[in-house]
């Protein structure tokens, strides 16, 4: 009798390693296919003659837990390019992710700032920078010294070409 139940042990503790390694090089396969459909992936995917643009954010491997707000999409896009430090690149990498309004950057937190900054690999770049306090002042309509400058240049410009 405590024969028979060591074998039952024994067939039924087989059985079950049999079947983890079984489920463990199943998603281990899964895992290695879709890494490789990552690895190749260069931002855009075609499915027949349709073209679309994956949103940046998924080809990262960056942490979902401190991503600023994002919009979908945005009739009302502010002139990043207010906010120093913003260039032509980085207004069309943050519209890219969804960032379209001087309100959203002006409600980012710490942590937000570190995402976006180690998102676009620009270590520092947003605090040192001081885009949230310049966004805070440009969602109010107000003037930054920057943006105000920004204006002034863009009007000697006009007046020059009249």
């Amino acid at each position: 009798m405590l024969g028979e139940i060591a074998q039952y042990i024994v067939v039924n503790l087989f059985i079950a390693f049999v079947l983890g390694i079984l489920v463990g090089y199943l998603i281990g396969r899964r895992k290695e296919k879709f890494s490789k459909i990552n690895a190749s992936n260069t931002g855009s995917c075609c499915t027949g003659e349709k073209r679309f643009r994956m949103n940046p954010i998924f080809n990262k491997s960056a942490s979902l837990d401190y991503k600023p707000m994002v919009l979908s999409s945005s009739s009302l896009k502010d002139n990043l390019k207010k906010i120093k430090g913003i260039d032509e690149d980085l207004e069309t990498a943050l519209y890219e992710l969804g960032i379209y309004q001087f309100n959203q950057i002006s409600n980012w937190t710490k942590k937000n700032s570190e995402w976006i900054e180690n998102f676009l690999n620009l270590p520092n770049y947003v605090r040192n920078h001081q885009w949230i306090e310049q966004a805070k002042i440009l969602r109010t309509g107000k003037e930054t010294n920057y943006s105000q400058s920004l204006l002034d240049e863009e009007n000697t410009i006009k007046e020059e070409q009249n």
